[in-house]
């Protein structure tokens, strides 16, 4: 039996437990309670709400980190990554919002300075990864795939620039992505407000064409209003098969993430999406006037607390 299938036999007696030594299964009939009680405890796996009465832990996944920006609009010395906001550096509030979903892995990429990223948070249960030069989001993942040899499964990808970002919402992206078994869930913004994001192309069902980046937009692609907020859930082995196969054909000639939500789609795979009406929560830090935003936000968030 695979882990994600549950084993649903009836028993002779209406309302009789069946107690399964592996998978520890309990059933109830629909016709007493219409609902299952099911729950699940196996190694590597967290539990996840799917709805109500429904309850199922689901495998864990890994985590990568894009922490090697050096942070050039930020006019400072220290990496993007190190930059202080609210007392700790932007990534430790990263990480605190990932850490409760218990990843199996977490892997920091790292590239400006990544010895003082490393020094400072070798104690924390990461592993690093180095990316020795600058050529974009997918080149930034590709580092981490050595890293991730042994691992099969979901893997979470996030900046290090978001420290708004809330456990809540990563957790809802990874049922997304467990529910409708799809090989990429990407978190979306729709919001009526000009974006300089990348635009997302999908249908009424959350279907995901393509994500086109905002300086490569056409007048008309710039009217769509939902947006990538840049957090993704993807299967291991079609990350990386499309990671191996997308080019820099783009006006940054940049080895961009998003070009594997086009080349999976295209090639009818699922990829799908959650909404977001939150600006604030997926804000990036690219500058000055970015951090001071997100440290009022971060005060409003923890006044109301």
């Amino acid at each position: 039996m695979e882990r994600n299938q549950l084993d649903s036999r009836r028993s002779a007696g209406a309302g009789a437990g069946i107690l399964d030594p592996k998978y520890l299964v309990c059933y109830s009939p629909p016709a007493l309670t219409g609902r299952f009680n099911i729950k699940l405890r196996l190694g590597g796996l967290a539990q996840v709400n799917l709805g109500t009465g429904f309850s199922m832990d689901l495998k864990a996944p890994a985590v990568i980190i894009l922490a090697a920006g050096k942070g050039t609009r930020m006019k400072s010395s220290l990496a993007k990554a190190l930059q202080p906001f609210s007392g700790q550096p932007l990534l430790a509030h990263v990480l605190k919002a990932v850490n409760p979903i218990k990843p199996l892995r977490t892997i920091v990429v790292v590239g400006y300075q990544s010895e003082a990223v490393k020094s400072r948070f070798g104690g924390e249960p990461v592993e690093f990864a180095e990316q020795t030069e600058q050529l974009g989001t997918g080149h930034a993942v590709m580092q981490a795939e050595q890293a991730l040899g042994d691992f099969s499964g979901a893997v979470l990808i996030l900046c290090a620039d978001m420290p708004l970002i809330k456990t809540q919402t990563l957790r809802k992206l990874l049922e997304r992505h467990e529910q409708t078994q799809a090989q990429c869930t990407l978190l979306v913004l729709k919001t009526p407000e000009v974006r300089d994001f990348g635009r997302v192309f999908q249908d009424g069902e959350g279907n995901v064409s393509k994500i086109v980046e905002a300086k490569d937009c056409s007048p008309e692609e710039k009217t769509v209003d939902e947006y990538n907020a840049g957090v993704y859930c993807f299967d291991k082995e079609s990350l990386f098969n499309a990671l191996r196969e997308v080019g820099c054909d783009n006006e940054q000639r940049e080895y961009y993430l998003t070009d594997t939500i086009g080349y999976l789609a295209d090639r009818q795979n699922r990829v799908q999406s959650i909404i977001t009406r939150d600006s604030e929560e997926i804000l990036g830090v690219n500058t000055e006037g970015d951090l001071q935003r997100a440290e009022q936000i971060f005060l409003k968030n923890a006044s109301t607390l």
